[in-house]
């Protein structure tokens, strides 16, 4: 019974951070609209390999947590950056085109989600996101 109500808890979790994003889409998902009503095209990473290869590609991850988890690990060349930074139009690069990655803790955390839309809302074309976070990362890192 205990385990029979964990899993419905986490079946309801994963449910309500599906529902909860109008932007999101995976690979070739199509094209959605953002709350202004502009077209969105962020790219969502599903795994560790993903964004290794994205990384290699050459993207700028932007990791969304707060300093002192940030400063305890993070993705080697991860910038720091606040939602607060992106609305005043600090720290993203000024080429638009630019591949730009964003992540937080896990999938719980909405900061990432919400600074795609701010970037697609400033004009980048070039948005990922990483809904896994650094606890896919850490994950995944420690099982190769």
């Amino acid at each position: 019974m205990k385990h029979l109500s964990l899993i419905s808890m986490l079946m309801l979790a994963l449910c309500l951070v599906a529902c909860s994003n109008r932007y999101r889409r995976d690979f070739g998902g199509g094209e959605a609209v953002l709350p202004s009503g502009q077209p969105a095209t962020a790219l969502v990473l599903q795994d560790v390999a993903s964004v290794e290869l994205s990384l290699w590609d050459g993207a700028i991850p932007f990791d969304m947590r707060d300093y002192t988890a940030w400063a305890q690990g993070h993705i080697a060349g991860a910038r720091r950056l606040t939602l607060e930074d992106l609305e005043l139009e600090r720290g993203l690069p000024q080429d638009k085109a630019s591949p730009i990655l964003f992540m937080g803790d896990g999938p719980l955390d909405q900061r990432p989600e919400r600074a795609a839309e701010i970037a697609l809302e400033k004009g980048h074309r070039n948005v990922q996101i990483f809904p896994g976070g650094w606890q896919a990362w850490t994950a995944g890192r420690t099982s190769h």
